[in-house]
Formats: C-alpha cells, sequence, structure tokens
C-alpha cells in the first residue's frame, strides 16, 4: 500500500474508536508501521503480516487503551511485554504527557524499540531491556506506576510482579477478547471496570479489564 493509503486506513481507525483524526500522529503511525514492516522480513516482530491487520489489531488496539487515560492529566504507565512496541510507542504518541516505560527481553526487540523511540523523538517513552520477574525486584519502580498494561503476559502471573509497582492508586489492565470472571481474579484484587470497544475493519470486539488491588 501507498502512504495515502495508509492514511486512509489508519483516519478509519482513529473513527472507529471515538478518536479525532491527529494528522502529525497519523504520519507517525505510517512511519512507525512501515518500519514495522520492514523489520519484519528479517526479526519476528509480529505474527500479523498486513498492513490492514497490523493497524486493526496492534496501532487501533493501542489507541484503544487510552480510553482509561484522564483527559489533562499526567500519569506513569508501564507496559509489559511490549514486543514491538504495543500498546505503549502508540500511546506515547497521541499521549505525550504520560511517562512510558516499556519492559521487553528480547534483545532484538529492544533495538527495534529504540530505533523507532530514536526516529520520532519521543521523550516520553524509555526503554527495560529485562524481562518482568527481574524488573519487579528494582526498588527504583516500586510504587511508582499509576496504570500497568498488559496484552502478552499471563494474567495470575502479570499480578503477581506488579503488586509491589503499582503506586497508591495503581491499576492494572488487561487488553482481553472477554470479559474477567470472578474466578480468574485472584485473592487481594478485584474488577474495577471493563471498557468495551470494537476493532475496525470487521476485526472483532476486545475490552479493557481494569483491575486493582482490594
Amino acid at each position: 500500500m501507498n502512504t495515502a493509503q495508509l492514511e486512509g486506513l489508519f483516519r478509519t481507525g482513529f473513527t472507529d474508536i471515538g478518536m479525532p483524526h491527529e494528522p502529525a500522529a497519523i504520519d507517525k503511525f505510517v512511519f512507525y508501521l512501515q518500519e514495522v514492516m520492514k523489520w519484519n522480513e528479517k526479526t519476528n516482530l509480529t505474527g500479523h503480516n498486513s498492513e490492514e491487520d497490523i493497524i486493526g489489531n496492534l496501532f487501533i488496539d493501542s489507541l484503544a487503551c487510552t480510553k482509561v487515560l484522564l483527559p489533562g492529566t499526567t500519569s506513569s504507565v508501564l507496559d509489559i511485554g511490549t514486543g514491538a512496541g504495543f500498546p505503549g510507542i502508540p500511546m506515547g504518541i497521541v499521549c505525550p504527557q504520560q511517562a512510558i516505560t516499556l519492559v521487553e527481553p528480547n534483545l532484538k526487540k529492544v533495538a527495534f524499540l529504540h530505533h523507532i523511540i530514536g526516529s520520532l523523538s519521543l521523550t516520553n517513552v524509555c526503554v527495560e531491556p529485562c524481562r518482568i520477574e527481574q524488573f519487579s525486584e528494582k526498588p527504583e519502580f516500586h510504587e511508582k506506576f499509576d496504570w500497568v498494561f498488559m496484552k502478552a503476559l499471563r494474567f495470575d502471573l502479570g499480578l503477581a510482579y506488579v503488586t509491589p509497582l503499582l503506586s497508591e492508586c495503581g491499576k492494572c489492565v488487561f487488553c482481553r477478547a472477554e470479559p474477567l470472571t470472578p474466578d480468574l481474579v485472584p485473592k487481594g484484587f478485584s474488577v474495577v471496570d471493563e471498557l468495551p470497544y470494537e476493532l475496525p475493519f470487521g476485526l472483532g470486539n476486545r475490552l479493557l479489564s481494569i483491575v486493582g488491588p482490594v
């Protein structure tokens, strides 16, 4: 697809999840997408191969995560197991006031993340090249994060390592296809809210499950 076609797909995605078109953000997204496609030929960044699938399942799905952030507020955000930078980097592009930390152990993916962050001058986004088990033990990150996003990490495992990282009012957000049932929520946590949304291009329904300490 050419640049104009990609811009059109992004505009459709923005509209479908109720976000205003931001030309500067869409320009950055097009560059980011093209780099994902280029790097994906040699490094397994994502299992999605077509531009439409990547835009819908990764970019627009990531933008939906901004629904939990209160407009005009500044938060400390953690993206665990970010892979090629989703949802953290798209969130950082459209929410430059948020401080976003990406955790990713795969060094080839870390190299890609640094490339994108540097190319797009995202001064509000940083990368920690380690596993969540190691990150969770670092005292400088304890009680720091207001929002912790997890797309790829197992639910129960994620909460176990995230607990010391949450700020006083911190919450965890899980990007899911189905609602959380009570039996899935470990003792000491409860479901605060679940926000449904629909992906573009007929890619299905998703929801954000927001979980916090009791």
